[in-house]
């Protein structure tokens, strides 16, 4: 009884108990390889008591955008991070997005999606 009693409590936690918290400054490095495409930005993503990401990013043209998303549980049950933006690219606008994994060094790493392209990214706290 006292398993099930704790199996309930534990799915019941909030996610963003399962990882560190998210919060901080971020330079994230993406690659979309089919389109010979590297980039690097700075994520100040700040997380809030029910897992939401909130923070602006800029990149390498120094543009600001605001950026949010949130720590949830993902597959198996392993913390999973997802975060996105909208910007500009070549004069395009265009929506990024982030779904990612806590690595156990701190990091950050998965994969991206802008308007049907995919890459990869890392993200390391500064």
């Amino acid at each position: 009884m006292k398993h099930l009693i704790l199996a309930a409590a534990l799915a019941l936690a909030p996610v963003a108990a399962l990882a560190d918290d998210m919060s901080g400054v971020w330079t994230v490095n993406g690659e979309f390889v089919a389109m010979d495409v590297k980039f690097t930005s700075t994520c100040t993503l700040k997380q809030d008591a029910s897992g939401n990401l909130t923070g602006p990013c800029t990149g390498a043209d120094n543009q600001q955008v605001a950026a949010s998303g949130a720590v949830r549980t993902g597959l198996g049950g392993k913390p999973e991070v997802d975060f996105g933006y909208d910007t500009n690219y070549e004069g395009t606008p265009v929506h990024i997005e982030y779904v990612g994994a806590p690595q156990p060094d701190g990091s950050l790493s998965g994969t991206i999606s802008a308007h049907g392209a995919q890459g990869t990214f890392t993200a390391t706290r500064k």
